[in-house]
Parts: C-alpha cells; sequence; structure tokens
C-alpha cells in the first residue's frame, strides 16, 4: 500500500486524491495499490469544505483508534496528505481494513 507511509510507532502519513462535489461520500476500493488512495467527497471545494469533510469522514471510519486526524499538506490542491497519531501501534493493513468499513 503506497499511499501509507510510517513515520513513527503510532503515527502514519496518508495519501488522498479528493474528488469533491461528488454524489456519495466514499473511497475507491479499486484504488488501494495506487500511490494516492482516491476518496468522494459531497463538499465543493470552497472555504475548506471538503478539507473539512474530510478529516470528519476519517475521525468516523478510526475513531475507535486515533488520538487525531489532521491535514500536513494540500489544503488548496486535489492531492492531500493527512497525518494520523493512533493510541497504540496499528499495521497498514489494519488501517485499510478500517478505511474500507
Amino acid at each position: 500500500m503506497k499511499f501509507i507511509e510510517k513515520v513513527e510507532l503510532t503515527v502514519y502519513l496518508l495519501k488522498f486524491n479528493v474528488k469533491p462535489n461528488s454524489k456519495k461520500q466514499e473511497i475507491s476500493p479499486n484504488s488501494f495499490d495506487d500511490e494516492y488512495l482516491t476518496i468522494f467527497l459531497r463538499s465543493k471545494p470552497i472555504q475548506n469544505k471538503a478539507n473539512r469533510e474530510l478529516i470528519s469522514f476519517l475521525k468516523k471510519k478510526l475513531h475507535n483508534y486515533i488520538i487525531s486526524v489532521e491535514l500536513a499538506s494540500g489544503a488548496k490542491r486535489s492531492n492531500k496528505l493527512i497525518r494520523l497519531v493512533f493510541k497504540n501501534a496499528i499495521s497498514e493493513q489494519k488501517i485499510a481494513e478500517l478505511l474500507m468499513e
């Protein structure tokens, strides 16, 4: 999984390609082997709405496992880097499974 990078024991960076203004809010299942994980969001890319929706979406998916979710880079681009801090050590495979639930 190229879109996940382990920084420390409980800190990961995830690379997303965001498609705003979509009909559904979902992660593309066929992008798990790509460099960027494609995510479709309902919000329009104005006034930081899509970025807020992305962070909220990730918090809901990973709520029992994470301490924090923050936008590391890409605030005004479709390719975004998200920094996740987990409560405990977790594998890349487990992160992918949680995102697909």
